[in-house]
């Protein structure tokens, strides 16, 4: 696969997931707790992958599973709070706050690594972080809501799995490798759902009820089986900090889609930010420092 291509993946998991948002803020309003619209997602999207590459992944060895499980930790805490401070936000806030994660990934990269992040990347994190910052603090009280605090701490550790998958799904089979991480969520969040309100009540003579159901299962296959499985093959075949900056293209789509279709506030401040951040997104995959250097030296040449 050309690397073209997998940024197509990537992207598209990008929409998915941005479309994703007003899904799970329907069906959380509707009753159902973060621990029931978790499991139902992510047991679906198990089902579906493991009836789909059966074969391929039982041909697997101990070393992936157990990759699938390291990598499986951090995505269910992304998601647990994610989810959880969607219940306390709107879908837009939310959308846009996930985009953290860009912020963060350098950071992580340095830490681990003690690789200098490129000029480019800072200033997307930075101007992606005003952004945020615009959408979510309360300059009034310069404070910042319960739910996008929880919501940035899912960004934290989305970042941590993006770093870790794209070393891991360069040596093993992204599919596979994906297949271990959304059976382990699964597991966990199966728990934890029982440990607190057990299996959401379905009336199936109400459609009211179950069409909540559909949706549930609907999102499972779409954001959780299909777009998980693009990022993995896409990761693949690009580098983490790019794979991190058009995945989170989630968090222009995301508030578009609520303020189109679920009727979010929107007002000058919003579009700034959803500006910014789109603005980040596109400045990372400029490399402006080179942009400068060639427009100096035409400049010399004339």
């Amino acid at each position: 696969m050309n690397r073209n291509l997998a940024r197509i993946l990537l992207t598209s998991a990008g929409v998915i997931w941005g479309f994703g948002f007003i899904i799970n803020k329907y069906i959380l309003d509707s009753g159902w707790d973060d621990s029931q619209l978790l499991f139902v997602r992510f047991f679906t999207a198990t089902v579906f992958i493991f009836l789909i590459f059966l074969k391929r992944i039982i041909k697997t060895d101990i070393k992936t599973i157990s990759s699938g499980v390291f990598l499986g930790v951090f995505l269910y805490l992304g998601f647990f709070f994610q989810t959880w401070g969607l219940e306390n936000t709107n879908p837009s806030n939310n959308a846009l706050i996930t985009a953290g994660y860009i912020i963060l990934l350098p950071l992580i990269i340095f830490v681990m690594e003690r690789k200098r992040v490129h000029n480019k990347t800072i200033l997307a994190g930075i101007i992606t972080l005003i952004g945020i910052s615009l959408i979510s603090v309360d300059f009034d009280s310069l404070s910042i809501s319960f739910g996008d605090s929880l919501t940035f701490i899912g960004a934290f550790f989305y970042s941590i799995h993006i770093y870790f998958l794209g070393k891991i799904a360069k040596k093993k089979d992204p599919i596979t490798l994906m297949a271990f991480q959304l059976l382990f969520f699964s597991i966990v969040a199966f728990i934890v759902m029982q440990s607190r309100t057990g299996f959401p009540f379905i009336d199936f003579n109400d459609f009211g009820s179950y069409s909540i159901l559909l949706l549930g299962i609907g999102i499972g296959i779409f954001a959780s089986f299909l777009g998980f499985v693009f990022q993995s093959i896409g990761q693949k075949h690009t580098n983490e900090a790019e794979a991190a900056i058009l995945i989170s293209t989630e968090s222009v789509f995301g508030p578009v889609f609520a303020i189109v279709f679920y009727n979010d506030p929107f007002n000058m401040i919003i579009l700034i930010g959803i500006i910014l951040v789109f603005g980040g997104i596109v400045l990372s995959e400029l490399d402006i420092v080179e942009w400068i250097k060639k427009k100096k030296i035409k400049a010399k040449i004339k």
